[in-house]
């Protein structure tokens, strides 16, 4: 790709094209072509993945490298040509925008914990799970509901700069054992995403624990359904039952509006998000990854998962 933007930059210089509005032809041009290339490349995912949101995944690597080459190619062009700003660039395409990371976990507990039950895959030692919150507080950033970032994208109400979303997804025990305690320390918002059947399980969170922890206004909860089904699968009423059940006891035991969802298993289709907006959903989260979230994907929202690295490695 790098080769052909090159060439095209070059034959427009050679042309006394206007190399700005070029610039921006080749920016359309490309993100149109990654909408056509990256679906075939990701076959054997849910149709609905593959077509919804996830040309957006890859803007940042098509706008780093024609940044690159308009930057390499200055010598062509002797007066200096701005280079369109990344922000604007997304927003035109795809609604209104804002670049905030969401932050994907599951189970935080020591690792030697997380070895004994079988848990490695899902888990993020406990001791890390600190350093990378106190990596977020000591950079400036600042963590957010997954209600402000909702409210931001349908209100365009302003966010803090560097927000961040942190979510921990299907209730497990561990997120009053060590995340609760970590948020308090730094006094820092979390989300956590509940499948309501499965509480007071063995490994889950007790509706005390939920309580407590809603009332100290860092923890806010997005309905995961009632017994963590992929509402793709079960046909509309099937969807409803779960999404509806699991709202109801959330916002019983939290007295929180539950208007947020999150996809188990980050399944969805068309049929699964009707029957979240007949239920009055507002937004979803999805596990699609990637920082921008837009206007235009409300109801797939992109998530990152992490695991048992400094954030520094995740672009943070």
């Amino acid at each position: 790709m790098r080769i052909l933007l090159e060439s095209l930059l070059t034959t427009a210089n050679y042309m006394k094209l206007d190399r700005n509005k070029f610039f921006q032809g080749m920016m359309l041009g490309a993100v149109l072509l990654s909408m056509i290339l990256v679906p075939n490349l990701s076959r054997g995912q849910d149709k609905t993945t593959q077509t919804k949101n996830l040309y957006i995944v890859n803007i940042d690597s098509i706008y780093s490298i024609s940044k690159s080459i308009a930057s390499s190619s200055s010598a062509l062009n002797p007066s200096p040509t701005p280079v369109p700003k990344k922000e604007k660039i997304v927003e035109e395409n795809f609604g209104y925008c804002v670049n905030v990371p969401v932050l994907l976990y599951h189970h935080v507990q020591p690792d030697s914990e997380a070895r004994r039950l079988w848990q490695t895959a899902l888990s993020v030692d406990s001791d890390i799970f600190e350093q990378q919150v106190s990596y977020l507080v000591s950079r400036g950033y600042t963590a957010i509901s997954a209600k402000q970032l909702i409210d931001a994208l349908l209100l365009r109400t302003p966010l803090p700069q560097k927000s961040i979303v942190l979510t921990f997804d299907d209730g497990y025990k561990d997120a009053y054992s060590y995340v609760y305690p970590i948020l308090q320390k730094y006094r820092i918002t979390a989300n956590l995403m509940i499948a309501t059947g499965l509480v007071g399980g063995s490994d889950y969170l007790s509706w005390g624990e939920i309580e407590e922890m809603g009332r100290s206004g860092l923890v806010y909860f997005s309905n995961h359904t009632w017994s963590h089904y992929p509402i793709d699968q079960g046909g509309y009423d099937k969807a409803k039952y779960e999404i509806q059940t699991g709202r109801k006891q959330l916002e019983e035991h939290t007295n929180q509006i539950v208007n947020i969802f999150t996809y188990p298993y980050g399944s969805f289709n068309n049929e699964a998000i009707r029957a979240l907006k007949d239920d009055g959903v507002l937004g979803a989260f999805s596990t699609i990854p990637g920082f921008w979230q837009c206007d235009s994907f409300i109801m797939t929202l992109h998530r990152n998962r992490v695991g048992n690295a400094s954030l520094s490695e995740y672009g943070l």
